[in-house]
Parts: structure tokens; C-alpha cells; sequence
């Protein structure tokens, strides 16, 4: 059997004898253990990616982008003024960026006040646009997404993170 050499750092050595401790068997067991569960965590994340293609602008300017990603979500609702109902995509990047795919669909009048929305001439509106939102992390894009899709993206990310929880009971 081969032997490999860890190296712990100072700061982390109390968490390697931690572990030790707890493990009541040989330290390489859990952590070959927990590389079993990095590395399937991973893999199951790249399966799925592919090249998305979206389209963002406003109508009659929209031009198309390209990432490589997995869609893990969609949302629909309205902005946080209650102005506007939008349509949405979540893609988790093989960089492991999110992205955020948010197109307007209509004013919101369209779908809670008919008759409003006929007297204003808010049907004459083409409010076609569509933008893409990428960042890092959920709260990277938490001031750029309405409250809901937010709560939404947030909840994807915890699932896509961590697919299965691990209970020891």
C-alpha cells in the first residue's frame, strides 16, 4: 500500500487531532473518507454542464452570450416595486459562478388590474429585456435581484452545495 504525507498546518492542527480523537480508528480512514465524498460531490456537480446560450438586451438590441453551466433553477414573480412580472433561469458555471438570467415579461397591471392596464396603454409597452446577473456567490447578487429570487437562489445554492446531508444518527 503506498504512503502519502500530509502536511497540517499550525493553524489546523488542532482540528487534525480533533478528528484523531473522535475518529476512533486510523486518521487516514476519515480522510479518505471525506476525499470519497469531495470527490463524488464534484463529479455529480460537472454532470449536467453544458454551453447555454441566452439573449440579453432590450428588444430589437439583444445580442447572445455563452457560458458553460447547469441550469439548477427557475423562477417567475414580480420586481420588488410590484411594477413588473419577470421570468428567470439559474445556472450554477463551471467556474462555479451562478448566474442569473432575468427577463421582463410584462407590467404587472397585465396580470393584476385588466382593465387598468387597457385604459393606460401599457399593452402598446414592448418591454422585452432580458440581463444577465453573475457573481460568485448569492450574496454577490443579492442587490442586483428582486427579494424573492434572491430567497430562491439562495436555497439552490444550499441544495447544489451540499446535495446530501450527511447524518450520523
Amino acid at each position: 500500500m503506498p504512503n502519502k504525507t500530509i502536511y497540517v498546518s499550525e493553524k489546523d492542527a488542532s482540528l487534525f487531532d480533533q478528528a484523531k480523537e473522535l475518529a476512533g480508528e486510523a486518521v487516514s480512514s476519515v480522510i479518505v473518507r471525506a476525499l470519497g465524498e469531495f470527490v463524488a460531490r464534484h463529479q455529480s456537480k460537472q454532470k449536467g454542464m453544458r454551453e447555454v446560450s441566452v439573449t440579453v438586451g432590450v428588444a430589437g438590441a439583444e445580442r447572445e452570450q455563452r457560458f458553460i453551466g447547469a441550469m439548477v433553477g427557475k423562477w417567475s414573480g414580480f420586481s420588488d416595486d410590484k411594477e413588473w412580472f419577470l421570468k428567470a433561469l439559474i445556472y450554477h458555471t463551471q467556474k462555479s459562478n451562478w448566474a442569473v438570467l432575468v427577463e421582463t415579461v410584462c407590467k404587472a397591471s397585465l396580470l393584476t388590474n385588466k382593465k387598468e392596464w387597457k385604459e393606460s396603454g401599457d399593452y402598446l409597452i414592448n418591454p422585452k429585456r432580458s440581463e444577465l446577473f453573475v457573481g460568485k456567490s448569492p450574496e454577490a447578487l443579492k442587490d442586483k435581484l428582486p427579494r424573492e429570487l434572491f430567497i430562491t437562489l439562495s436555497e439552490h445554492a444550499k441544495q447544489y452545495e451540499i446535495p446530501v446531508e450527511y447524518l450520523d444518527i
